[in-house]
């Protein structure tokens, strides 16, 4: 037990430190031991995403959600997969699957909630992407990203409003983010827009 332990430390070490081809050798000399470590093959497909081996990424996630059926973290993992690759129906369905275990579990949501959108907005489906964003802000409203994504995606719909209200929550909860100087430069123009 204590050199599995090892192991395992040493693994995620690895990981976090970015060094993904020796965090994968790691969880591997786990799975000798321990066949059934469903967290070894959730790690092993968050580094050989890291590393671009999509294939072997699905492969590791698949073998997470075989070992346990609601495997949420897995199925979020796999959605946002199939939605690096362009593969929406199959995003949106691990996505589905992600959402509803973590719902059961009692966590998260806004994670779930965020990805969905994320794979109906990229199929150009923004009345449904807009209520998986606003599902993901009502459970975590500091969650930035999707404030963002709320925001465009009530601009697509034609909703200035919401989207002026969105990207203001936006900038309060991530002033300095990755979005934020596209939001300052479009946001006075929207806030125009509704004081006529």
């Amino acid at each position: 037990a204590a050199a599995i332990q090892a192991s395992a430390g040493a693994a995620v070490e690895a990981m976090k430190a970015g060094r993904h081809d020796e965090a994968i050798a790691k969880f591997q000399e786990v799975i000798a031991k321990v066949p059934t470590c469903q967290d070894c093959y959730y790690n092993i497909g968050v580094s050989q995403m890291a590393t671009q081996k999509f294939t072997e990424a699905e492969a590791s996630f698949k073998k997470a959600i075989e070992l346990k059926p609601d495997n949420a973290d897995a199925y979020t993992a796999l959605a946002n997969l199939y939605n690096s690759q362009k593969k929406f129906d199959l995003a949106a369905e691990a996505s589905a699957n992600a959402a509803k275990y973590a719902a059961a579990g009692g966590g998260g949501g806004a994670e779930a909630s965020y990805n969905q959108g994320v794979i109906l907005f990229n199929a150009g489906k923004f009345a449904e992407a807009k209520t998986q964003f606003e599902a993901a802000t009502k459970a975590d409203p500091n969650h930035s990203m999707a404030q963002y994504q709320l925001g465009m995606t009530s601009l697509n719909l034609g909703q200035i409003p919401e989207a002026v209200a969105a990207l203001e929550a936006y900038l309060k909860v991530d002033p300095n983010g990755p979005k934020a100087a596209e939001v300052k430069s479009a946001l006075p123009a929207l806030q125009q827009m509704l004081k006529k």
